[in-house]
């Protein structure tokens, strides 16, 4: 942009920093360039005008010092590149005189670049001739900028040489757009190629602006202006001249793509067909005839908006390199960094659900983020001393032997009255020890409350002995307790439900909730946190007791929280568990629906982009903003084609500790590289060992279930990525799997991701239905006119080496 004091001719013979026909900065001299009054534009037919301007030139040239007043006719262009003289001529021009009397595309071009050069045009017009009056009509861009009429040689030269009258240049400051950088002039026809365009853009980093003349049939020239300076990027599609409307359309898109290569910013001429194409521009033009070809041409261009987007951050490769080295995503397990979390925890919408008691299960996938939910609850709620929390982390393998020696004897009626009075002795224990933890100082000032709590010690101690340990060694004692008490019972079935009660609490159940309860003040209020229950149970094949351990602890606290209750005070639970066996758990309930559920889906892709930016931010102070300043600053934005971060998302289940992990190594192998931020090959470096990583924990994860076939993802490499349900079919009937079985290991190959369905041209995996295979299905088989399209996971496709 012209600055204030600066002279347009002066900054128009600085070389420019990019130009379309170098392929990189300017390759010109512009010293030897002198300022002349004016240079005359305009098309060679028809010859009655372009006679009339001719004629108009030398008329002003004969007034005038020698190489004044200039039209393309008067250049030396032997040996040279046209158009390269063309730009010497209209930067060294102070006013640039165009002849718009007829539509011509190398004309509507020139004048596009006069005006980001920022000289001043004046556009003339013979008034008498009729032929693309109505063109000019529809195309609107002069309307604003006017024209001089002229009829002859003596009116034009009237009209170049007025006195009084100001031809300024466009000089309106504009601010460079960077969070949509891409102006795009799409074709009004829906073509392959303009579909293609469409799918290509939508799919890349960045956002981008479109010009539809469906939608907005006349393109003013400040609007053009306005829009091209405020891009890195002008896309143009160009429609095949022997279309309907493509006069109109390809005459905007030439002086809107002038005015872009003016202002330096990069410029993608995409042409339909091969027809020969105006001078100015047919250096720059790409044409095709295979819509296929447009992908390289399109994502190259994109590579250039990245890197400019990156120039425009001012890194310099020292920083760079060291910020990148500097920089720590954090811990994929929430185990490992509980608190650190605080500082970058992303608050779903589910945990505002369970931070405010809403919902009784918090319900999510392996690597979903429910342990960093619990932990991110544990600590708000610790924060009010009011609280009673219990943030319990018990772990199925210490149920083993009470499943294994005691449970697996027992009626079902006893299996669950057993569970229940275990898990209710249990919390009333723990509340127990955290009430004591958090008496205040006024019950020892109260004799009566004093007298309460030394009470509730004394039981407690009863109970748990001296040596109390954690809650881990509770829960074994616990079970140790039944196990010897029951050795020498015989038939556990025949024993009676108050034997198991005693053998549990040692005590009646009432003396203990009792004394607790005379403890706990009605403005207090009783959170039980419980995560980790179901670690080691086997996916999608837990044991019905497992699932009994866990129906059983929902109706422990149902109870003690009717308890709390009568005693006015405020009770809430909150079970963190994965999906399948949640799933089992309702399959198993016969009142099912009863519990509030907070199903951990993240399918908002925004809460995914806070995720990683308060991460880098946190762990990275010289990287501010949001999502969109800093991860082009980490992460090149546009790689094969597509927007960078929706390609690693598409890689993954959608999954935290996913996304984590594929920019974890990503980041590695870029500063392994020295590179200043991750590009297109480290991504791929990396999604190599990611995939290998997901294809080894996913055999592992089938290997539990179906372990029959504990090599059965092998059997998919080298398949191609997509085939129909009779391909799959013979696929598995060759791994041994009879008809019997067949359905079976196609519903775990779905629930698992590992396969998904073809859905009109989009890819629908299990974790986009909340893992219900029954909806999956139905999409899939109303999208389908025949045959059903499996797809492979694309995290798996580098490890399999798929086709």
């Amino acid at each position: 942009m012209q600055s204030k004091g600066e002279d347009s001719t002066t900054i128009a013979l600085t070389p420019p920093p990019r130009c379309q026909y170098a392929g990189g900065p300017c390759n010109q001299d512009f010293k030897t360039l002198n300022p002349n009054p004016a240079f005359f534009i305009y098309p060679n037919d028809p010859k009655a005008i372009s006679n009339t301007i001719r004629e108009a030139v030398h008329q002003l040239q004969a007034h005038s010092s020698p190489g004044s007043y200039k039209s393309w006719e008067t250049m030396a262009v032997g040996g040279k590149l046209i158009f390269c003289e063309i730009c010497k001529a209209l930067r060294s021009a102070k006013l640039v005189v165009a002849d718009i009397t007829t539509l011509n595309f190398n004309v509507l071009f020139e004048i596009g670049y006069a005006i980001g050069l920022g000289k001043a045009v004046l556009p003339v017009r013979d008034i008498t001739y009729e032929r693309d009056k109505k063109l000019f009509e529809e195309l609107g861009i002069f309307d604003v900028l006017g024209y001089e009429s002229f009829q002859n040689s003596i009116s034009l030269v009237s009209a170049v040489t007025k006195k009084d009258r100001q031809y300024p240049a466009i000089t309106r400051p504009v601010t460079t757009n960077m969070q949509s950088p891409i102006y795009y002039l799409r074709s009004p026809l829906d073509s392959d190629a303009s579909i293609k365009i469409g799918s290509i853009l939508k799919k890349c980093y960045f956002r981008f602006r479109t010009f539809d003349s469906r939608e907005t049939p006349r393109l003013s020239l400040h609007e053009a202006f306005v829009q091209v300076n405020s891009s890195f990027t002008v896309i143009a599609h160009l429609m095949d001249g022997n279309r309907s409307g493509a006069q109109i359309h390809n005459a905007r898109c030439a002086f809107v793509c002038g005015l872009a290569m003016a202002a330096n910013k990069h410029v993608l001429m995409l042409q339909e067909g091969f027809a020969a194409q105006p001078i100015d521009y047919r250096d720059v033009i790409y044409a095709y005839d295979n819509v296929e070809y447009i992908y390289g041409r399109v994502d190259r261009i994109l590579h250039q908006t990245a890197d400019s987007l990156q120039d425009d951050q001012k890194i310099s490769h020292t920083s760079a390199l060291r910020l990148l080295e500097r920089i720590e995503i954090g811990d994929v397990s929430a185990e490992n960094e509980i608190l650190a979390l605080e500082s970058y925890f992303v608050k779903t919408p589910q945990y505002h659900q369970a931070s405010t008691g809403h919902a009784r299960l918090v319900v999510g996938r392996k690597g979903s983020g429910k342990s960093a939910v619990f932990y991110a609850v544990s600590r708000r709620l610790t924060h009010d001393e009011q609280n009673i929390v219990l943030d319990l982390k018990p772990e199925g393998h210490q149920f083993v032997k009470l499943r294994e020696v005691v449970l697996a004897k027992m009626s079902e009626g006893l299996q669950l009255h057993t569970l229940t009075a275990l898990w209710n002795y249990l919390l009333l224990i723990e509340i127990a020890k955290e009430a004591l933890a958090r008496r205040g100082g006024s019950s020892y000032d109260d004799p009566v409350l004093f007298a309460k709590f030394k009470r509730l010690e004394i039981l407690y101690q009863q109970h748990v002995g001296e040596d109390e340990g954690d809650f881990s060694e509770r829960v074994l004692k616990l079970v140790n307790r039944i196990v010897d008490g029951l050795a020498g019972a015989g038939d556990c079935a025949a024993l009676a439900t108050s034997a198991i009660t005693n053998l549990v609490y040692k005590d009646h159940i009432l003396t203990i909730e009792r004394v607790i309860m005379d403890c706990l003040s009605p403005s207090q209020r009783v959170w039980v946190l419980v995560d980790n229950l179901d670690k080691g149970w086997a996916y999608l094949g837990s044991h019905a007791a497992e699932i009994a351990i866990l129906r059983c602890l929902l109706e422990a606290t149902r109870k003690i929280g009717h308890w709390c209750d009568q005693d006015g005070v405020d009770f809430r639970s909150i079970v963190f568990v994965r999906k399948d066996i949640f799933d089992l758990l309702v399959d198993k309930t016969p009142d099912r629906g009863k519990e509030a559920v907070a199903n951990l889906d993240w399918s908002d892709i925004e809460l995914f982009k806070q995720l990683i930016a308060r991460r880098l931010v946190a762990t990275t102070p010289e990287l501010k903003g949001g999502f969109d300043e800093i991860w082009p600053q980490v992460v090149n934005p546009h790689v094969f084609g597509e927007n960078s971060f929706n390609y690693i998302l598409s890689r993954t289940f959608l999954r935290p500790r996913d996304i984590l992990n594929f920019l974890r190594k990503a980041i590695e192998v870029a500063v392994s590289r020295e590179h200043i931020r991750v590009e297109q090959e480290d991504l791929r470096a990396a999604e190599v060992a990611f995939s290998e990583d997901m294809l080894n924990d996913l055999r592992y994860e089938i290997r539990d279930v179906a372990a029959d076939f504990p090599d059965l993802l092998h059997e998919f490499i080298g398949q191609p990525k997509r085939f129909g349900e009779t391909q799959l079919n013979l696929l598995l009937y060759g791994k041994g799997i009879e008809d019997i079985g067949l359905q079976r290991i196609k519903d775990l190959l779905l629930w698992f991701c590992f396969l998904g369905f073809s859905v009109r041209d989009d890819e629908r995996f299990a974790y986009q239905t909340l893992y219900n295979l029954p909806k999956l299905k139905m999409l899939a088989s109303q999208a389908s006119s025949g045959e059903l399209i499996y797809v492979i996971h694309p995290a798996f496709w580098l490890a399999l080496e798929c086709a």
